[in-house]
């Protein structure tokens, strides 16, 4: 595997893991992070999230990784657990740049 892909994979691997711990954390869930499916939805029936839910989540992101979304950005970022990684990790490699 060429060094560029391992250190992407283990990026998102330790990016996802601690969406859900935030997760968890901030829904007072009693599950194991591996528990908890990168494709699951986080309103409707997946974790059934409410507005302050949202609210609390992207602070929560905005602290824990030093980075700013936005309203439209967090839209589409709220809607699956990998949604929300992949905006964690385009934040994060934009405040590289």
């Amino acid at each position: 595997m060429k060094p560029d892909l391992k250190q992407k994979i283990e990026i998102r691997e330790d990016t996802l893991n601690k969406v859900r711990r935030m997760i968890i954390s901030s829904m007072n869930l009693n599950v194991l992070p591996e528990e908890l499916d990168p494709d699951t939805t986080l309103f409707t029936t997946g974790l059934a999230f409410d507005s302050v839910d949202a609210v609390v989540l992207i602070v929560d992101l905005e602290t824990e990784f030093g980075i700013m979304i936005s309203e439209k950005e967090s839209m589409d970022a709220l809607r699956t657990i990998n949604s929300l990684v992949d905006i964690v990790i385009l934040k994060l490699q934009d405040n590289e740049a």
